[in-house]
C-alpha cells in the first residue's frame, strides 16, 4: 500500500535496512527514475521479506535514494540467493539500527530527510563513533527543526549512516548556517578511523508498505 508518511526506521518488524543512492543529474531524470522503480513494485507482486520501500529525491536534483526495510537478514539473504539483482533491494551495504534519539512526545511530521555517511574502520570504531556523538549532544534539546536522529551501522563494519528527520530542508539549512552542527564536525574530524563521505537533504517522493495479510 502507498503511504505519504516517512518510513518508520525504528519499526520492530524490520531489523535490516538497505539504502541505495543513484545519480540522476537533474529533476526530470530524478522523477523518471523514481517513478519507474515505484511502478515496478507497485504493480508487481510484493517482494517477500520487504516491510517497506521508499523513494526520496535530493533537494539539489541530483540523486534518488531508496530505503528498503527487510524483516530480517535471513529474508534478505534469501532474496540475494534467488533473483536478488535489483540494486534498490540488494545493496550493499545493509544496515542495522544501532541507536535513535527522538522525543517521546514528538508529533510533528517530517518534511526532510538528511543523511550523512561515514567510512569507518571496523565494528568497534562504528560503536565508539556513534556513542561519542550521542554523548556530546546537548541535554537541553536539539534544534527546533530537528525531529529525530537515527544511527545505522553497516553489517560489514565499514560504514555508519546518520539518518535524521527534520521539519523542512530550510530548517536544516538554517541549523547548519547557525553552527548547530559544528560539534558533530569536530568529533568526526578528530576521531581516528572515521571519514565523512557524503551527505544530502531529501524530500520523500513515495513510500510503499507491506500489504496487509
Amino acid at each position: 500500500m502507498t503511504s505519504p508518511a516517512f518510513p518508520d526506521i525504528t519499526r520492530p518488524d524490520a531489523d535490516t535496512v538497505v539504502i541505495a543512492t543513484r545519480y540522476a543529474g537533474d529533476r526530470e531524470r530524478q522523477l523518471r527514475m523514481a517513478d519507474t522503480g515505484i511502478g515496478k513494485y507497485d504493480r508487481g507482486p510484493w517482494v517477500r521479506g520487504i516491510a517497506s520501500l521508499s523513494w526520496f529525491l535530493s533537494t539539489d536534483g541530483e540523486t534518488v535514494l531508496t530505503c528498503a526495510q527487510w524483516t530480517s537478514i535471513a529474508a534478505h539473504d534469501a532474496y540475494l540467493r534467488g533473483s536478488g539483482t535489483s540494486a534498490t533491494l540488494a545493496g550493499p551495504p545493509r544496515y542495522r539500527l544501532y541507536r535513535s534519539l527522538a522525543r517521546a512526545d514528538e508529533t510533528r511530521t517530517p518534511g526532510c530527510l538528511v543523511t550523512a555517511a561515514f567510512d569507518v574502520e571496523g565494528p568497534e570504531r562504528q560503536r565508539h563513533f556513534v556513542d561519542t556523538l550521542t554523548a556530546a549532544l546537548p541535554d537541553d534539546g536539539s534544534h527546533p527543526g530537528a525531529l529525530s536522529a537515527h544511527f545505522l551501522l553497516s553489517a560489514d563494519g565499514t560504514r555508519v549512516l546518520n539518518y535524521t528527520e527534520w521539519t523542512s530542508a530550510d530548517a536544516h539549512q538554517e541549523a547548519a548556517a547557525s553552527g548547530f552542527h559544528d560539534k558533530v564536525h569536530e568529533i568526526f574530524s578528530r576521531t581516528p578511523g572515521v571519514r565523512l563521505t557524503h551527505g544530502k537533504r531529501y524530500h520523500l517522493h513515495r513510500s510503499l508498505s507491506r500489504p496487509s495479510a
